[in-house]
């Protein structure tokens, strides 16, 4: 494995390592341990709603996410990049995939929210154009 160029800083008694460059895009997002043994996730960012915006869809070990995913992490995360680089970050409220209008669901074509097929009777949007063929959906925010 490659050494990673960072920084290590001690942050409210707490040491964290900031990595500044991807080292190897098959790698999962950078953890690292600090003193006390405790796993410590990193990222870039000092908080989740600053930085670059998710790309939605993104490729992360050869699987297509829709949304942000927890995949080898204890928070939900997405890369930053289509193709994930090594450059990812911690999603907040803000960091939803957007629906894809219109999308096709069992022959029909929709251009808004649905609650057909919703099993608790509440609007939801896919992510993609043909429903049936990734699943990947949402449900949609309340006005």
């Amino acid at each position: 494995m490659a050494p990673r160029l960072g920084l290590f800083l001690i942050w409210a008694g707490v040491p964290v390592f900031l990595q500044l460059h991807p080292v190897n895009g098959d790698e999962p997002p950078p953890a690292v341990y600090n003193v006390l043994g405790m796993l410590t996730t990193t990222w870039s960012y000092t908080t989740a709603d600053q930085g670059p915006p998710c790309a939605f869809p993104f490729t992360y070990k050869r699987k297509i996410y829709y949304k942000c995913t927890s995949v080898n992490s204890e928070r939900e995360w997405c890369s930053l990049d289509e193709d994930y680089v090594g450059r990812w970050k911690i999603c907040s409220k803000r960091d939803r995939p957007k629906c894809h209008f219109p999308f096709i669901y069992r022959d029909k074509r929709y251009f808004r929210c649905t609650t057909e097929g919703s099993a608790f009777g509440l609007a939801w949007c896919s992510l993609t154009e043909y429903f049936e063929r990734e699943y990947a959906w949402q449900y949609c925010d309340r006005y």
